[in-house]
């Protein structure tokens, strides 16, 4: 296997520079400071989550668990007994009042998005907002995101050390050919085995550990992962625009295919409509 490369964490760096260097260029990159333009200065700490948002509740399988339960469950979390993962939260839907305190969400630099035009529905297509909590020894599956959309996570509380596979390494993360395997590799980048999977040898992963206020900029169709050793609190949510939606309209109608060739050309069509309005609202120089 390819020696681990860091990931470039930058302190300050203009929206046009990140639009020229990293999004157009698909480069992963963290932001040590781009939580400074939220409104609210607020310290993301356990504590600060169980009493405000103690009783509130998300289901993990087939539990329910209470915003204090996560968080002292994942407080006892070790690498032999790791806490169910991964647990989190809708934040518009379960925590709304959560949002008030991330303004401006994009920090700045995650715009225009799309999922904020009003356009596509929450929670459907990739325009998701989640709170994941998890404790030490918690692993993710290795994996891109679906629809190709843009990874943006914030440390709020905790480390957490990410792994990414740039272009051109399906072959060696043995994803699946069609279908949802796709976006889905079987190999365990802790203790990968290399006599099941030997082609990961020829892997070149890049690694960062994410600090509490840093954010991660995982560009679309990026191969990561992560891994827990300590309680950490993370703020998710996934971006698309223009340089994006060409891969998620393609997306969108391949995985639908899998189901019908008629939903295929459904959400395709849906596609192909909000994917005008929304360029329609740009050229009106709407804000999202």
């Amino acid at each position: 296997m390819g020696t681990f490369q860091n990931i470039e964490k930058k302190e300050s760096i203009s929206y046009q520079d990140f639009i020229e260097q990293h999004l157009k260029k698909r480069i992963p990159l963290v932001f040590k400071n781009a939580t400074g333009a939220w409104k609210s200065n607020t310290m993301f700490t356990p504590e600060f989550f169980k009493e405000n948002f103690g009783s509130y509740q998300t289901s993990h399988g087939d539990r329910t668990y209470t915003m204090s339960e996560i968080i002292d469950l994942t407080a006892k979390s070790t690498a032999e007994n790791p806490a169910p993962y991964p647990i989190l939260f809708e934040i518009p839907e379960q925590i709304p009042e959560l949002l008030k305190l991330l303004e401006p969400l994009h920090m700045n630099y995650a715009q225009p998005n799309w999922f904020r035009s009003g356009v596509i529905p929450y929670g459907k297509f990739g325009n998701n907002i989640h709170l994941f909590i998890g404790g030490k020894g918690n692993q993710y599956s290795l994996h891109k995101d679906f629809y190709h959309t843009n990874a943006w996570i914030t440390q709020l509380y905790g480390q957490k050390k990410f792994i990414l596979f740039p272009d051109g390494q399906d072959e060696y993360l043995y994803a699946g050919k069609e279908g949802m395997s796709r976006y889905l590799s079987p190999v365990n980048v802790v203790s990968p085995d290399l006599q099941k999977y030997p082609l990961y040898k020829n892997a070149s992963p890049l690694e960062v550990v994410l600090q509490p206020g840093e954010t991660i900029f995982v560009p679309n169709g990026i191969w990561h992962t992560t891994v827990a050793s300590e309680q950490n609190i993370s703020l998710i949510f996934d971006q698309l625009n223009g340089q994006n939606y060409p891969a998620w309209k393609k997306d969108l109608f391949e995985i639908k295919l899998q189901e019908s060739k008629i939903k295929a050309a459904l959400h395709y069509a849906f596609a192909l409509s909000a994917g005008a309005l929304c360029k329609a609202k740009a050229l009106t120089g709407a804000k999202f």
